[in-house]
């Protein structure tokens, strides 16, 4: 039997803008699964879409069409109280942890807030849970007494976790978790991730431009583009052997152990612009290998080195040595 999955978007569209000329697609037309215990991650260049991606999914902003089911039902609209209800099975770890926490209230404080919404036993319950919580994120009782800016950047994404994990979620939403962090902090929070999902079983949509974390955290990988997903599939296999050329450049973009990769691809022209698409493939002014069909009709989804391996690309992608681009994000 084919496995149920936790969360599934549908076509989700978003566009922001009334005046039809300047609106912005952020989202187009994107199709994703989100399984139980895995992780997902999401990456591409910064403005196309993967933040507003993941809080369509949460729910936190409303879809212009599609629509994302959670747990085999439709999500509730935002703000019912069929929706307050499904937040504390679905929690989002933002970027900047000092913008996601209160600066005047202690961490203990703020890693209690959820429990008190939700409802979540007695005080004396409460405040074991939040000690539990606190010291499988790492964090000392010392420290949860504390405010937000008495604790360094990597303590208080360590904070912001504990706050999320307060329900026992299903699905954690992680936007960028780790870009504001050192590479040694950073290290330390990915192993904390998998260190939770390991104990806990829960899903991770994992947002992010950074490959190497991606690397090493997700179980599958997606790439998009411009508001749409490029290209989808076992971590392994999207990273290690890319079949998309906007894959291909992201990957070999990345520097190596000895500098700048020297099969590097480099694409010409800028991103365009998401309030002036054009027709078929929204990459193909960017890409070298690109034929008439790419600037006339978008391009599906087909099986690329596998059936859970997809590409949406009208040619089988050329130039670069897949051998070759992984080994710079290894």
């Amino acid at each position: 039997m084919t496995a149920v999955p936790l969360v599934e978007a549908r076509d989700l569209v978003k566009t922001y803008g009334s005046r039809r000329q300047h609106a912005v697609r952020a989202v187009n037309g994107v199709t994703l699964k989100l399984m139980r215990g895995e992780t997902l991650g999401l990456v591409g260049e910064s403005g196309c879409g993967k933040s507003t991606l993941g809080r369509l999914i949460l729910g936190l902003e409303a879809a212009d069409s599609g629509s994302v089911e959670f747990d085999g039902s439709p999500l509730a609209p935002a703000g019912s109280a069929e929706w307050r209800r499904s937040r504390a099975r679905m929690q989002m770890v933002f970027q900047d942890p000092l913008s996601a926490l209160d600066r005047l209230l202690p961490i203990a404080a703020q890693v209690r807030e959820p429990l008190v919404i939700h409802r979540f036993g007695s005080p004396a319950q409460m405040d074991e849970r939040v000690a539990d919580l606190l010291n499988a994120v790492g964090l000392t009782a010392a420290q949860g007494r504390r405010l937000p800016g008495e604790l360094s950047g990597g303590q208080r994404q360590r904070a912001v976790l504990a706050r999320a994990l307060a329900t026992s979620p299903d699905v954690l939403v992680c936007d960028e978790p780790t870009s504001a962090l050192d590479m040694l902090v950073q290290a330390q929070v990915l192993d904390l991730f998998a260190e939770i999902q390991a104990a806990s079983g829960v899903a991770i949509l994992f947002i992010s431009h950074d490959l190497r974390a991606l690397r090493r955290v997700s179980d599958r990988v997606a790439v998009m583009y411009l508001g749409s997903i490029v290209e989808e599939g076992p971590a392994r296999q999207v990273l290690e052997a890319p079949r998309h050329p906007y894959t291909q450049a992201l990957i070999s973009s990345v520097p190596g152990v000895h500098g700048l990769n020297p099969n590097r691809i480099l694409l010409g022209g800028e991103p365009p612009s998401p309030t002036q698409r054009r027709p078929g493939c929204a990459f193909h002014p960017r890409c070298a290998g690109a034929v008439q069909a790419c600037g006339q009709t978008v391009p599906a989804f087909r099986p690329a080195s596998s059936p859970s391996h997809r590409v949406a690309c009208h040619l089988l992608p050329t130039g670069g040595t897949p051998a070759a681009i992984a080994r710079t994000v290894a």
